[in-house]
This record gives structure tokens, sequence and C-alpha cells, in this order.
């Protein structure tokens, strides 16, 4: 269980084009734990990220709720349930099975508390047809709105308190941007842009840059925008992760908090 939740406090990702080129879109609906009544729909682009909402519709004040995550090589889904603020609320890990049966798609795995480690099993999940807006949750970000501040709070057992991570983004010019990084999902990664070598957007799309050498110790790594978050992740060999100590880095999602 620790494996897989580490895999995915990663959500490793390689971004490429500004509109989403996508994979899959899903939709079921069921039960956690066969009596928590839940809808979860998600759409899945060319690089595996899965984005979309999970909906309970008994809770206190039921409403969407954003879910991030990815699907690796082998068709698993791993996705986190991201509260407006970045507060980390639920995992869920699972497969899809008879992929090629839509009318027959059944999902099988766990929703999973971070703060009290209960698990409750996804059963009954039946495919409808609901789907997800995509554009809203899985094309890129336009340069103009990308937010001032983006983090995410997870509960960390060993600490016993809420940790995660924060980036602030500051225009620079034209397509450059400035930004601050402070990570620490289990270990502290902290740096930010010179003052002289702002990050600067790709060319052609603009929804994304890559930094090299931050603060002269060797790391890299690329951010790519998404509408509701952001996605950093290392670009270096691993050998620059010593640049902060005992391996952190700035990996992970972060959810807009601040326009």
């Amino acid at each position: 269980m620790k494996k897989i939740l580490n895999i995915m406090v990663l959500l490793l990702f390689v971004i490429t084009a500004a509109k989403a080129d996508v994979l899959g879109e899903y939709s079921f609906t069921g039960t956690l734990g066969g009596s928590v009544p839940v809808k979860l729909k998600f759409c899945v682009n060319g690089d595996q990220i899965a984005v979309g909402e999970i909906y309970y519709p008994k809770a206190k004040h039921p409403a969407p709720i954003l879910v991030v995550g990815r699907a690796d090589d082998d068709g698993h889904y791993f996705l986190r349930e991201f509260q407006s603020d970045g507060t980390v609320t639920g995992y869920m890990m699972f497969d899809i099975a008879d992929e090629n049966t839509p009318a027959e798609h059944i999902v099988e795995g766990m929703w999973i508390n971070p703060r009290t480690g209960k698990e409750l099993r996804m059963t009954k999940m039946y495919a409808d047809n609901e789907f997800v807006d995509v554009p809203k949750y899985l094309d890129y970000e336009d340069p103009q709105n990308i937010g001032r501040e983006y983090a995410y709070k997870i509960w960390n057992e060993n600490y016993k308190s809420m940790m995660g991570g924060s980036v602030e983004f500051k225009a620079a010019g034209k397509y450059k941007l400035h930004f601050k990084v402070s990570n620490c999902p289990q270990n502290i990664a902290e740096g930010e842009s010179e003052p002289n070598r702002p990050a600067v957007l790709g060319e052609s799309t603009h929804d994304y840059f890559n930094y090299d050498n931050v603060n002269e110790c060797g790391y890299s790594f690329s951010a790519h925008f998404f509408k509701k978050f952001v996605v950093l992740k290392s670009t270096s060999d691993y050998d620059t992760y010593g640049c902060f100590g005992m391996g952190a880095t700035f990996d992970g999602v972060y959810i807009k908090v601040k326009q």
C-alpha cells in the first residue's frame, strides 16, 4: 500500500500540446464500501493524465470534487481527491474491466482516507453516459490565466500534521514568469527563479516551461499549466535531487488557489 501511495505522490507526467488530446472518457455510478453512493467521471489524455470529478449525492453539502491523477502503462488508475484549497481528502486506485465493451465497464478498486487510512472498496461501479466536461478539466491553460499561487496539502502520518507544497508565480514580461516553490510531502524542496533569469513559456502554446539549474545546484524541472492546476515534474537526473537533501523534489500536482 505504501508503495502505491508513493507512486501517487509523484504523479509524474509529460505534457506536449495546448489542447487536450483525449485518450478516453469515463463515467461510473456506484458505491464505496457498499453503502456510500458515489459518482465518478473523468477523462484521460495521451500523456495518461486523468482529471475530472467525484460526487457524493448524500454528503452534507453535495458538490463535485476535483480529482486528478494518472493511468499507468498497465491500465491501473491512481486519482487524488482535491478540495478547492488543495487539501487531499481521498485516494482512489482501481482498474477498469472490459474496456473494449463500454456498456460493461466495471470499476474494481479502493478508496482510501489519507488521514485515517480507512479503506472502502469501490463496489457496483457501473458505466453510464454522463461524461465530464473535457475542456473544463483537461485543456491546458491560457497564459493570461495562469494563477498567482497553486498548492496542495495532505495528511502525513509520520509527522501527525498536514504537509504539502506551494508554488507562486509572478509575471516577468511577455510569456515570462518568476516562480518560488516550496514542497514538503516528506522532506523539504525549496527553490526560486534567479532575479535576472525568469522561466520562459513555450514558444508555440505558452502553457508550459522548462527551467534548468534551480538554486545553481543542477536540479531542473518543468511546469505544465491546466485550467485548475499545474503539474511540476523533475527533468534532471536523480543525482541532482541531492540539491535539497533526502531525495526531495518539486514533483506533484498543485491546485490553483489564487488567480
